[in-house]
């Protein structure tokens, strides 16, 4: 299949804001706020650890199964990627698309590569794509191409119907009417289509209502849903849900029962939206509901989206409300029920010394391995109990099979409650669910990363660095960071380790979370990123300071340990930034050591260290001097010529 662009068309969808421009970088996450780390498995009830953040669409499949109802295969089914006709590519080629498949075939006729299905809305000061062409429509365009393959007038009806598909994302291309009798019919729908995708729906209606009136027509049964169709995009709402109710109502257009009926609710949605969601909110909860679970989800989360007034009486808008506000108002809910929903929730709002605590851990306890609970309740337990008691339970749970998002998040609460540092050690790594994962990675996530490098002295970081508790990646990773970390902290800096450093712009005294880097040491890359910023801090953060990673917390460090580290971090912090660092170590050693061939390189590399490092008010200064040095006394060298310029 061709390479395709894909875009999840939510039928009641607003267009959505795109990002910027990059970079777009690979970001490790060990648990997606949003949702699951395997939506199939969740729909089958696997819940893993559920959390406030995730999405509506996730929290009403998460009630369904708390509350008993869970979902059918059929229904699990339809909710694991979007209703019918909903994912569509912005164009459609011969791979995918039966229309062009058989039109591509008629002898003579040139073929077409692909057909642009998305229209762009035309309104000043918004920009934004509507799917006009979906895949009905050429479905239905090949099957009539088969009616009138090898007949008279195929080559003109096939042309036609070219004109209709180019109006699917811009123009107004109307075919004209046919004076072959056979094409009468034919034209005539094609002529109303032309005009729906073209946007002129007052005109489109009254053709297809002409059509309606045509017994002979073989469109004729369709026509009136398709009057229907043009009041919709025309948002005169009560008159089409007149037309379509008038559809629904006539036992000759059965066919178009059910197709009228799920616009019903579509208009519903546009004209009653506080009893449309009171009705989504009841029919969301009841079993085999497979025939409109996909698209009532759609619907509910569009109007729960708008803050439409819930009605009081639906739990399941209750629980959600709830739920996302951290637990408000759960306690009391579950004690009036003893609902596992609510249970849920309550756990979620309690903190240790809550009074609740005790019968709300009571109640946890009672859940049973097999519960879709089992988890949540769990981490809550996990969450609230006193330290030791919480460390058994999490060692229990980690010994079981469980969804990977959640094993972290037992891992991070576990890594808290490390007595000593190679407890800390084995629950350090975690295991990233992101999509530029792969199989078998381990990495360190902010809180085990935060520890290692701001918390903990170099001597426990080397030995962190060598420790066969962390994977081999880690360690090579940290094995690095140890190295700069000790040659920046050292009296008497090695210059063979300085020369090193100058080489590998990603090497830094830090132990970064996450994928790190995104570029081998020793390049350079483009991200602005390439030796350390004043202070031995990392490359200038991307996010704003109130989104930073909180500072590390290791309670299991003696008072020696915490000094020791202290310490450090006094020196690093009174680190300018490397490139000047690096040009006063190289300026320094080139005046004790003036005939050392390595010199004039060394000033080569400070020069381009102040060009691509991190800067600060001093840099300029560094360049400058190691500039100067460098022409001043080594003139002729192949360094000197490679250096015309110092930087500001």
């Amino acid at each position: 299949m061709a390479l395709r662009i894909l875009i999840v068309l939510l039928i009641l969808a607003v267009p959505l804001e795109l990002p910027g421009c990059g970079p777009f970088l690979p970001e490790a996450v060990f648990h997606s706020k949003g949702g699951p780390d395997g939506s199939t498995a969740f729909n089958l009830g696997q819940l893993g650890i559920l959390l406030p953040s995730y999405t509506r669409h996730y929290l009403v499949i998460a009630y369904r199964y708390l509350s008993g109802v869970g979902l059918n295969d059929v229904e699990a089914h339809a909710i694991s990627g979007v209703p019918r006709g909903a994912i569509l590519a912005f164009t459609s080629d011969e791979s995918d698309n039966p229309w062009l498949a058989a039109r591509n075939k008629v002898p003579g006729v040139a073929p077409i590569q692909r057909i642009d299905t998305f229209r762009e809305v035309q309104k000043d000061g918004f920009y934004g794509t509507y799917l006009n062409c979906n895949d009905d429509a050429f479905r239905t365009a090949a099957s009539t191409l088969e009616r009138w393959r090898g007949k008279p007038g195929e080559a003109d009806w096939i042309a036609s119907q070219d004109l209709v598909f180019d109006d699917c994302s811009k123009g107004a291309a109307i075919p004209t009417a046919s004076s072959l009798p056979q094409l009468r019919a034919d034209r005539a729908y094609q002529i109303a289509s032309a005009k729906f995708y073209s946007e002129q729906y007052d005109t489109a209606r009254q053709d297809f209502q002409t059509i309606t009136g045509d017994g002979s027509s073989p469109w004729h049964e369709i026509a009136p849903y398709l009057a229907a169709r043009c009041l919709i995009r025309a948002g005169k709402w009560p008159e089409a849900e007149k037309e379509l109710q008038s559809i629904v109502d006539n036992p000759k257009l059965a066919r178009w029962h059910s197709s009228a009926n799920e616009l019903l609710r579509y208009v519903w949605v546009r004209l009653y939206p506080e009893d449309r969601m009171h009705e989504l909110a009841a029919e969301l909860v009841k079993p085999n509901s497979q025939a409109t679970i996909a698209q009532d989800l759609i619907d509910y989360r569009k109007l729960f989206d708008q803050d439409v007034k819930p009605d009081p009486g639906d739990d399941l808008t209750d629980w959600i409300l709830s739920f996302q506000a951290g637990g408000n108002g759960a306690l009391e809910k579950w004690r009036a029920t003893h609902a596992l929903p609510w249970l849920v929730g309550a756990l979620q709002a309690a903190g240790p010394k809550d009074t609740a605590v005790a019968e709300l851990l009571a109640a946890a306890s009672a859940i049973k391995p097999d519960s879709p609970a089992y988890f949540t309740v769990n981490y809550h337990r996990v969450r609230l109990l006193p330290a030791d008691d919480a460390r058994t339970l999490a060692d229990q749970l980690l010994k079981l099979d469980m969804p990977v998002s959640a094993r972290n998040q037992f891992r991070a609460e576990r890594l808290r409650m490390a007595r000593n540092f190679e407890e800390f050690l084995r629950y350090a790594a975690r295991t990233p669910v992101d999509y530029d994962a792969k199989p078998g990675t381990e990495l360190l996530d902010d809180d085990s990363a935060g520890v290692l490098d701001r918390a903990v002295p170099l001597a426990l970081l080397r030995q962190a660095s060598t420790s066969p508790l962390l994977p081999e990646a880690i360690r090579k990773e940290l094995q690095r960071a140890v190295a700069i970390r000790s040659l920046v902290l050292a009296e008497t800096p090695n210059f063979d380790e300085v020369i090193r450093l100058l080489h590998t712009p990603g090497d830094a005294p830090f132990v970064r979370a996450g994928y790190g880097r995104p570029y081998p040491p020793a390049e350079l890359g483009m991200l602005q990123d390439s030796w350390w910023c004043q202070g031995a801090t990392g490359p200038p953060h991307w996010e704003p300071p109130d989104q930073r990673p909180p500072e590390p917390v290791a309670n299991f460090l003696s008072a020696a340990n915490r000094d020791e580290a202290a310490a450090e971090r006094r020196k690093l912090a009174a680190l300018p930034a490397a490139p000047d660092w690096l040009g006063a170590q190289a300026i320094a050693y080139a005046h004790d050591h003036p005939e050392d061939p390595r010199v004039p390189e060394s000033l080569y590399l400070v020069v381009r260290a102040t060009r691509y490092g991190c800067q600060d008010a001093q840099t300029g200064d560094a360049s400058k001097r190691a500039f100067d040095l460098l022409h001043r006394r080594y003139p002729d060298t192949q360094w000197a010529k490679k250096t015309p310029y110092w930087y500001k």
